[in-house]
């Protein structure tokens, strides 16, 4: 089976999030699968698989002014190489492709990820709606779709009904385990700590936490510290947030995969208040690692988690307060049990089961695009006739 990849995402981001989800799938496609990535030249990830074919292209002129006006040409340019690999189906990165190229169906089934509707559900991440039109512009022309949860598949369905029965669900899997840990840093050795990963925008809910941390004071042990592994931050949102930096708040900007890995093991909890999500993969992660996670009381967030999380209201300040109490005090109830729950649940998601069941997919959409051009064929042979 050769695939093709548009890769766009790592055009936009270099690690994490949705590039992760790619990457790991790429890297445990079965061995029948041949990838094929049309990528960035200057952003090419480290996907470590042998079969892959990796096609770098330039996406951005030298000059930034110079970018409006060779757009088109370089979007003619770009899709002229990816219309010349030679693959039976095409799976598109993001909702968009490089040079902001639209989605277009070709002479191949195309497959396209929804990864959730965040977006619509928060209108101020997207104040001009493009992200939105560009997204839905994909669900409909996509052959095939693939959401990375039951809850995004279920909020597809409801918005567009005429997918249900072009949608799977394949989970998506965690892979740090798989990294040699790194060294605790010094600031935080014998020190009890909680960690937060992420970005702290709008709905990921930062504020939550950091007004029940604040409200907490005296009631902590006196070295405690929480964690934020996440972008650095900016003026503006440590004013929003009313930022005191007393040295009990530690953020560590682009952790690396083998640090992230020993703060999720040595944390004595995981909070993750965010308000929306497509999967919620920090906490799968955290789980694996043996943490306990604290995290919003959302379907996608039971999806996951199961019965191995502690809920909580993400708007309830004095909740969130009490559990970053418990777990800073060690009083979290059935804390062992919970833990070896976790660690049991995460075990269910493979990146290898995400690549399996996705190579699934793209046979069958191949099939059935080859079964239906051949009964087109012979219907034409039929009227000829």
């Amino acid at each position: 089976m050769r695939v093709l990849y548009e890769g766009a995402i790592f055009q936009i981001l270099r690690c994490g999030g949705v590039a992760r989800y790619f990457t790991e799938l790429i890297r445990h496609l079965p061995q029948d699968c041949q990838p094929t990535v049309v990528g960035p030249a200057a952003e090419a990830p480290e996907f470590s698989n042998p079969r892959l074919s990796y096609r770098g292209v330039q996406t951005d002129p030298p000059v930034s002014w110079l970018r409006k006006l060779t757009r088109e040409r370089m979007q003619r340019r770009i899709g002229q190489q990816f219309d010349a690999v030679d693959a039976e189906i095409e799976h598109w990165t993001y909702y968009s492709g490089l040079c902001r190229r639209s989605i277009r169906r070709g002479n191949r089934p195309l497959i396209a990820t929804v990864l959730d509707f965040v977006h619509e559900a928060v209108p101020s991440l997207d104040p001009s709606g493009k992200h939105i039109a560009l997204k839905h512009a994909a669900i409909r022309t996509a052959d095939h779709l693939i959401c990375i949860s039951q809850s995004t598949h279920d909020e597809l369905c409801e918005r567009f009904p005429d997918c249900r029965g072009k949608a799977s669900v394949i989970p998506l899997g965690t892979s740090l385990s798989d990294v040699t840990p790194a060294a605790l840093p010094a600031a935080l050795t014998d020190k009890p700590y909680v960690l937060f990963v992420g970005r702290r925008n709008s709905y990921k809910n930062f504020q939550v936490v950091w007004k029940a941390w604040n409200r907490l004071g005296g009631a902590l042990p006196q070295e405690a510290k929480l964690v934020m592994v996440g972008p650095p931050m900016k003026r503006r949102e440590a004013t929003q947030l009313q930022w005191r930096d007393d040295g009990s708040a530690i953020l560590m900007p682009n952790a690396s995969d083998a640090l992230l890995r020993t703060l999720y093991e040595r944390a004595r909890a995981f909070v993750f208040p965010s308000k929306a999500e497509g999967f919620g993969l920090p906490s799968l992660e955290a789980m694996a690692a043996g943490t306990p996670v604290m995290v919003s009381d959302l379907p996608v967030m039971r999806e996951v988690a199961g019965d191995c999380g502690y809920y909580f209201d993400p708007d309830d300040v004095e909740m969130v307060a009490q559990m970053l109490r418990s777990a800073l005090t060690d009083t979290l109830p059935n804390k062992q049990a919970i833990i070896q729950a976790g660690r049991r649940r995460a075990a269910s998601f493979q990146w290898q089961s995400t690549a399996k069941r996705t190579a699934a997919v793209y046979r069958a959409v191949a099939e059935q695009t080859k079964t239906s051009s051949d009964n087109r064929s012979s219907d034409n042979r039929l009227c000829v006739a």
